[in-house]
């Protein structure tokens, strides 16, 4: 336009070309085109895949209350993805998906966009936990790694936390470790979609694992899972993961004596960037945001074993509850009422309410694990205590007979003995 009104005041167009700084020949074309009745691409009278699907798709897309068909502002547009899909299943479509894509914006425009709606939590409401992968070198060898890194909301005060396994307990561990970090533990917990944290679904549909259900309640957290695919739930975590290897690649590339002492340098290079980073959420430094937070995160209470399976068992009549393979007593005034069991590192804990009940050793040798003490003790209302042992019953018990009974009654007390034990002992000495 600014070149056809110059141009028309007798300015020659080479001229023109030379003060636009294009080439002579690209602005002759363009004014050529300009002048030219406006002519249709050729393009858009091809045929295409989509011929003869066209209800199909109009059809699909009401059904799933796209709005550039239904003409609400409140709905949602339908995927690309979901009407290709259903092209194929219910009308054998045999072409490409882009195919699809490309008239669907040919026949209704591109789809609106959804604004995102950008949240800033309080202090000491939220933080954000992940699991991600490191390769590092210990002891010459290159190993991968995985990292829990954790994210406080409010503050970014973010801290890795290396580990050998991703495992329930691992997972349990990762969050004590993180918390103490932070000098606390936030309201609630967002994390993705991980077995060790949930067992189905998502989002708000998500059924928690009831491991990490039972840890979230003894810390006083709650659990915020992410919809499925939506990684942006966890926004500030995930850009966490992607700027790690700019914040600590140069300590993975070291040689390092154990993963301990990569876990000390991890420690003091996330201080370092406290100090450097700056808050969005307060306009100070990370490390004056984390110290105002630190003031409203709950205290960290007194942390027993961490343990990496819940269950729920009922007490049996023999006193006996299931657990991995092996049945365990507890004590009989609990039979018919459910506890709860856990297993921790080396310990089978077994609870009603908060109180421990019963504790024996985990992943014996042995199947049916007994503690005697456990059938003694006095009835109640409702349970009658079991019939007590017979003598008979304790020698056998004690691995005695009826002679080696009065054997033992008949010895002589050791009050009684004259010479002292010590002369036997050296008497025996001298004889052997």
């Amino acid at each position: 336009m600014v070149a056809e009104g110059v141009i028309g005041r007798g300015v020659s167009i080479r001229q023109m070309a030379r003060q636009l700084g294009v080439h002579e020949g690209a602005l002759r074309y363009r004014l050529k085109r300009s002048q030219e009745a406006e002519r249709p691409d050729g393009r858009s009278q091809k045929s295409t895949s989509l011929d003869g699907y066209e209800d199909a798709v109009h059809t699909a897309l009401e059904r799933l209350g796209d709005v550039r068909v239904t003409g609400e502002t409140k709905g949602r547009p339908a995927q690309a993805r979901q009407i290709y899909d259903v092209l194929v299943r219910d009308h054998g479509f045999t072409g490409s998906y882009k195919s699809v894509v490309r008239h669907l914006v040919r026949r209704y425009g591109r789809a609106p966009v959804r604004a995102l709606r950008r949240v800033e939590t309080p202090p000491g409401v939220q933080a954000q936990h992940d699991w991600f992968e490191v390769e590092a070198r210990i002891q010459g060898e290159n190993r991968r790694l995985p990292v829990m890194v954790g994210t406080l909301s409010h503050s970014r005060a973010r801290f890795p936390w290396l580990s050998q396994s991703t495992d329930q307990l691992a997972w349990h561990t990762g969050h004590v470790e993180i918390f103490r970090r932070y000098g606390g533990v936030p309201l609630w917990v967002r994390i993705d979609n991980l077995k060790t944290g949930v067992a189905s679904g998502s989002g708000g549909w998500a059924v928690l694992n009831r491991s990490y259900q039972v840890f979230a309640r003894e810390l006083g957290f709650e659990i915020d899972p992410c919809r499925s695919g939506m990684g942006q739930d966890k926004g500030k975590t995930e850009r966490s993961v992607r700027t790690f290897r700019a914040d600590f690649g140069d300590l993975l590339s070291q040689d390092w004596r154990d993963p301990g002492a990569l876990q000390l340098a991890f420690d003091e290079r996330a201080h370092t960037l406290l100090k450097r980073l700056r808050c969005p959420a307060t306009g100070t430094s990370v490390e004056d945001a984390l110290r105002a937070e630190r003031l409203v995160l709950q205290p960290m209470q007194r942390i027993g074993e961490l343990f990496d399976v819940v269950v729920s068992r009922r007490v049996s009549r023999d006193c006996l509850v299931s657990f991995e393979g092996r049945r365990y007593s507890v004590p009989f005034i609990w039979i018919g009422r459910d506890v709860e069991v856990l297993g921790t590192h080396s310990q089978v804990v077994i609870r009603a309410g908060r109180e421990e009940i019963a504790r024996h050793p985990r992943r014996t040798s042995a199947l049916l694990v007994l503690d005697p003490a456990h059938f003694e003790g006095e009835s109640t209302p409702q349970v009658l205590a079991p019939t007590p042992l017979g003598r008979r019953a304790r020698l056998q018990l004690a691995g005695l007979s009826s002679s080696s009974r009065l054997m033992l009654e008949e010895m002589p007390a050791v009050s009684s003995i004259a010479r002292p034990l010590s002369d036997y002992v050296r008497l025996l000495e001298v004889l052997a």
